[in-house]
C-alpha cells in the first residue's frame, strides 16, 4: 500500500511539474497563431523527419539484439523493435519507466530474463552517454560564444557548489566505500549458511543476470558493427532535428551547428524526469533557437510541432506494438534463428 502511494505521488509529481512547465511556456500564447504556422509547415519534412526517428528506433533494436546475442539469446530484430516501441509508449505514462516495460515485453514475446534484458539496457545507455559527451563537445567548439552563459556557466556553477562542500562528500564517499566493505566481509564470511536463504539465492541469481547484461558488451561478435550502430542512431537524432529546420519559414536559414544545439537541448529535455520530456524539451529547445535570433513566440511554436509530431508517431507506432506484442505466439529465444 505505501509502495502504491510512493508511486502515485511520484508520477503525479513528474505529471505536476510537466504541466507546470508547458503553461508558463505557452500561457501567453496566441493559439490561433499557433494554428495558422502549423498550416504553412511543410509536411514533407515534417514526415522526413519522423521516419528518421522511427528508423533511429529500429537501429537501436538491432543494436540491442547484438548485447543480448552473447549471453545466449537469439532475436529477430522485429521483434525487438516492439519492445523498443512499447518502451517509449511507456515514458508518455511514467517516466522512465521505459527501460523495464521493453524487458518486460521481451520476457512475454521471447522468454528474454528481465534482468539480463534490464543490464543490457543499462549498457546501452552509458554507450549512448558517451556519445551525447562527444556531442556536447563538439557542440561546445561549434558555438563556444553562444553556449558560454547559457550552458557552460550551468556546469561552472555546479562546480563551486561542489567545492563549498567538499568535506560534505568525502565524509558520504568515506561511509558508502565503509558500508560496502562490511557488506562484502559479511556475505563472505556468511556465504555457506546464507545459501540456504531462498531469497539471498534469488537476489545473487538477479545480481548475476543483471551483471552478466552489463558485461554483454565485452562479448560482441563484431564491436564494430555495434560502434556503427550506435554512431547510426545519433546521426538520424541530429538530422530528425535538422530537416525539421526547412519545415518552417523562421528557420529554414538556421546551419549545422543550430542543429548540434537543438539536438543537445532537446536530449536534455526528453531525459528529464516528466512524462515524455514535456514542458522540458519545449523550455530548452525554444531557450536554444532563441540564441540564433528566433522570435521567442515562433520557437515555443518550432518545440511544440516537433515534439508533438514525433509524439503522436510513437504514440501510434507504440499502441501498434503493444497490440502486437500481446497476440504473436511466445517464442524461446535461445532457439538460433535469423534476425530480419
Amino acid at each position: 500500500m505505501r509502495k502504491g502511494l510512493q508511486s502515485f505521488i511520484k508520477y503525479t509529481l513528474s505529471l505536476g511539474i510537466a504541466v507546470l512547465l508547458f503553461w508558463y511556456l505557452y500561457k501567453d500564447t496566441d493559439f490561433n497563431e499557433m494554428l495558422l504556422s502549423f498550416k504553412k509547415a511543410d509536411i514533407r519534412w515534417i514526415i522526413l523527419s519522423i521516419a528518421l526517428a522511427i528508423f533511429s528506433h529500429y537501429l537501436r533494436a538491432w543494436r540491442w539484439n547484438m548485447l543480448l546475442e552473447p549471453i545466449g539469446y537469439n532475436l529477430k530484430t522485429s521483434r525487438t523493435f516492439l519492445a523498443v516501441m512499447v518502451g517509449y509508449l511507456a515514458n508518455f505514462v511514467v517516466p522512465r519507466m521505459g527501460e523495464i516495460s521493453r524487458c518486460g515485453i521481451l520476457k512475454k514475446t521471447d522468454n528474454v530474463a528481465v534482468t539480463q534484458g534490464f543490464g543490457s539496457v543499462v549498457t546501452e545507455r552509458v554507450f549512448d552517454l558517451i556519445c551525447l559527451i562527444a556531442i556536447v563537445f563538439i557542440t561546445l567548439t561549434l558555438e563556444f560564444k553562444r553556449l558560454n552563459e547559457f550552458f557552460l556557466s550551468l556546469f561552472l556553477d555546479k562546480a563551486s557548489g561542489i567545492q563549498k562542500n567538499y568535506i560534505t562528500l568525502i565524509v558520504i564517499g568515506i561511509t558508502l566505500i565503509t558500508v560496502l566493505l562490511l557488506t562484502v566481509f559479511f556475505l563472505k564470511r556468511n556465504h555457506r549458511k546464507l545459501q540456504q536463504n531462498e531469497l539471498y539465492n534469488k537476489i545473487i541469481s538477479f545480481l548475476r543476470q543483471l551483471v552478466e547484461g552489463l558485461t554483454s558488451v565485452s562479448k560482441l561478435k563484431n564491436p564494430a558493427l555495434f560502434w556503427l550502430a550506435t554512431i547510426a542512431i545519433w546521426v538520424c537524432y541530429y538530422f530528425m532535428t535538422y530537416v525539421f529546420f526547412f519545415s518552417m519559414d523562421v528557420t529554414q536559414n538556421l546551419g549545422i551547428s543550430a542543429g548540434f544545439v537543438l539536438l543537445v537541448l532537446g536530449g536534455i529535455g526528453m531525459a528529464t524526469p516528466v512524462q515524455g520530456g514535456i514542458g522540458a524539451f519545449h523550455y530548452l529547445v525554444s531557450a536554444g533557437l532563441l540564441l540564433y535570433g528566433i522570435a521567442e513566440k515562433d520557437g515555443i511554436t518550432f518545440a511544440f510541432l516537433l515534439h508533438t509530431t514525433n509524439s503522436i508517431a510513437i504514440i501510434v507506432v507504440g499502441s501498434i506494438s503493444l497490440f502486437i506484442s500481446m497476440i504473436i505466439p511466445k517464442r524461446f529465444s535461445n532457439q538460433n534463428y535469423a534476425n530480419s
